[in-house]
């Protein structure tokens, strides 16, 4: 079975970071995984897993194992009331110096030491019988929280903090599923992550137009310069509409420089965006997926790949789909 989800971290793992996992099992599945390793599934044969959670939920059970030069090690076996996994859960990885730490909607489950050096880890891959996956939030506790605000919001339909402030040359190359009305809306929100309501960079893919909008909501300023309430500037719309049929997956690569947001859609460049706000690009946290009108957005894979050229030229090749 292909991964439900497999993606390339921002940053490796390491001492106060937390993963934090949304999702809901299928009215008939049966089981899933969380694997954390070394390297992506299927490009290495000699990756090591440092954590393999799977939740059995036919015969309400979680095991985890670790998997060191191609050997497998059992770490524990525990049975667990499963139905809660019907239900959208979300389950925590928080790592100290020495182990994990493992809970379910806030309930501690248990920790499991490292066999593997905590920072070789970089990439995540989910697999089994989910209807959906809404969260992978990639933050840090220590020796800082960031992002500083973190929160759940429930219209969005994938959330993807980073534990990293965005630096030029950073590219997120993104694989997404649309469903629903044809006519709907995709929306890709990069906020301030001292200040939520702040949209340094919105997009909005309007099937109902043909358009791709650019925006940003920032807040306006009364005649003593105070910040008052967020507004949207004026729409950024040339170029042509990348979408010929609704339903096929895409990959959207989105780049990063010092004063612009780039985007390339299956390996065809799109635009560049000026960012409105100066010197914001630290300040970005991450990004919030959603669709309205009818549009249900699924992601099954985030990358992260950090450039060279800090003005990340050619990284529309990096949205190819034949690009792994």
């Amino acid at each position: 079975m292909s991964a439900v989800f497999q993606g390339k971290l921002a940053e490796n793992l390491g001492f106060g970071h937390i993963l934090e996992i949304g999702a809901q099992v299928e009215a008939e599945g049966s089981w899933f995984s969380i694997s954390l390793a070394t390297g992506r599934f299927q490009e290495r044969d000699n990756i090591d897993i440092g954590l393999h959670m799977i939740v059995n939920t036919q015969h309400e059970k979680i095991m985890l194992k670790q998997q060191i030069d191609g050997n497998w090690l059992e770490v524990a076996d525990k049975e667990y009331n499963t139905d809660e996994f019907h239900q959208p859960f979300k389950i925590n990885l928080i790592m100290d110096e020495q182990k994990f730490h493992i809970s379910i909607n806030g309930n501690p489950l248990m920790f499991v030491e490292y066999k593997v050096a905590i920072e070789d880890l970089n990439t995540l891959k989910i697999n089994g019988h989910l209807a959906q996956i809404t969260q992978i939030d990639h933050r840090k506790y220590f020796p800082r929280p960031w992002p500083p605000v973190q929160l759940a919001e429930r219209r969005v339909h994938f959330s993807h903090d980073i534990p990293i402030a965005f630096q030029p040359g950073h590219v997120m190359v993104i694989m997404v599923k649309l469903r629903g009305d044809t006519k709907g809306r995709f929306i890709m929100h990069f906020r301030n992550a001292m200040n939520l309501k702040r949209q340094e960079v919105h997009i909005s893919m309007r099937f109902d137009k043909k358009k791709v909008i650019r925006n940003s909501k920032l807040p306006t300023r009364n005649k003593k310069d105070i910040p008052e309430k967020m507004v949207f500037g004026s729409e950024e719309k040339d170029g042509h509409f990348p979408f010929e049929d609704f339903s096929t997956p895409f990959k959207i690569a989105v780049a990063f420089t010092e004063t612009h947001f780039r985007m390339a859609k299956d390996g065809t460049y799109l635009f560049d965006y000026a960012l409105r706000t100066p010197d914001v690009l630290t300040n970005i946290s991450g990004v919030k997926i959603f669709g309205i009108d009818g549009v249900t957005v699924r992601v099954s894979s985030i990358d992260h790949f950090h450039l060279d050229d800090a003005s990340c030229e050619g990284f529309e090749k990096l949205s190819d789909k034949k690009f792994k």
